[in-house]
């Protein structure tokens, strides 16, 4: 150990004079305002592993589950894991079709029935779940139960039989209720179209045109005018379902897919899509037929990685539906739901045993014009 050298006491009282005592303060001074005046490094910032994630919107699903000890139950379930069941009904739950009216008070359920079973329809009122029997037109088949602005029920009626044709000049027209309606397209599979609002406790024919049945989508009732202005119905397109495109043939995004996806798990003939989510694309594969329809694999961009959604746990010939709203992704089956927030790539929240899972709509009020209650307007 090295000791310092300090000289006799006497010695250093001689020596430490005013001006040492000065000199030092003046330097504990210097040091001080060296110390206070030096910048303070700023803390690094946060890597993305620990910044913290947005947290999900809350959302609410509706879908519809088996009962039991048979029947079919809409429920309405959110994101706090609340659950009401709003209506049960006597029937398969791959039977049924729902529509909303635009305030969401309101909903009908309708029965498409099958052999013996003939089709039927419920208006429930979702607030107090109960549900009470619509009946449907007697004329023709209703192929569409909807509501409009005003938030009445319409009904869109095909009509093939028990028509009554007549000619003159060379010309063909229905007769309908002492109406002529000119049959524009006479083959095909000509017919009527009818609309009907509710109006208190019976049904009232406010358009009816001459259309032909065929699978292309502006025929049949389609052709009604009234059909463009339903806010919601049994058949139309979910307001929260994205538009699919599909990648061209070898493209160079399908090229990298199908390097990824050597084997589809099915033989399925069809094309690569792509769908926009606040996450970038989600691809499918959209399978042909009739009506296309979307199912696995399913892949989407993580890290330069085409990976498949966490967690999805669905069979390869699965046919599934896909919604998006906001940041939200909701993948469901026909026995399934699935959402992710897709932005941080992650499931939060599962569901097995339900079908027609969707994304509860949105309640507002719509301005449109309801279409004239004047049948004779439909020539």
């Amino acid at each position: 150990m090295v000791e310092a050298f300090l000289p006799p006491e006497s010695l250093m009282d001689r020596r430490l004079g005013p001006a040492f005592f000065l000199g030092s303060v003046l330097l504990l001074g210097a040091c001080k305002k060296s110390q206070d005046s030096a910048p303070v490094a700023p803390s690094p910032a946060p890597s993305p592993a620990e910044a913290k994630a947005a947290p999900v919107p809350a959302f609410t699903l509706s879908y519809l589950q088996d009962a039991q000890p048979s029947g079919c139950t809409w429920t309405r379930h959110d994101t706090a894991g609340a659950r009401k069941a709003l209506f049960t009904v006597d029937a398969a739950c791959d039977r049924l079709r729902l529509a909303w009216s635009p305030d969401g008070r309101q909903g009908v359920v309708v029965d498409r029935g099958g052999g013996a079973v003939k089709p039927r329809a419920w208006r429930v009122d979702l607030q107090a779940g109960q549900g009470t029997p619509l009946p449907l037109p007697e004329v023709g088949h209703t192929d569409t139960l909807g509501f409009d602005a005003a938030g009445h029920p319409v009904a869109l009626v095909s009509q093939v039989e028990d028509l009554v044709r007549k000619k003159e000049g060379g010309a063909e027209s229905f007769v309908f209720e002492g109406q002529r309606i000119p049959i524009t397209e006479p083959e095909g599979g000509p017919g009527l179209a009818h609309a009907f609002r509710r109006e208190g406790d019976a049904w009232k024919r406010v358009e009816t045109v001459a259309t032909v049945y065929e699978s292309d989508a502006a025929a049949g009732t389609g052709a009604l005018a009234t059909a463009g202005t339903l806010v919601s119905s049994t058949s139309g397109v979910d307001p929260d379902a994205p538009a699919a495109t599909e990648l061209p043939e070898g493209s160079e995004e399908a090229a990298r897919l199908d390097a990824v996806v050597t084997d589809k798990g099915h033989s399925r003939f069809g094309v690569w899509v792509s769908m926009e989510t606040h996450g970038g694309p989600l691809y499918a594969w959209q399978a042909a037929g009739e009506l296309p329809v979307l199912m696995p694999p399913l892949r989407w961009e993580d890290q330069d990685r085409l990976v498949e959604p966490e967690a999805l746990d669905l069979p390869p010939t699965t046919e599934v539906v896909v919604r998006t709203r906001g940041p939200l992704l909701l993948v469901a089956s026909n026995t399934s739901a699935r959402v992710y927030d897709a932005k941080a790539r992650k499931r939060v929240f599962t569901l097995d045993g339900v079908y027609d899972a969707r994304f509860w709509p949105k309640s507002r009020i719509v301005t449109a014009a309801v279409p004239s209650s004047d049948a004779s307007t439909a020539q």
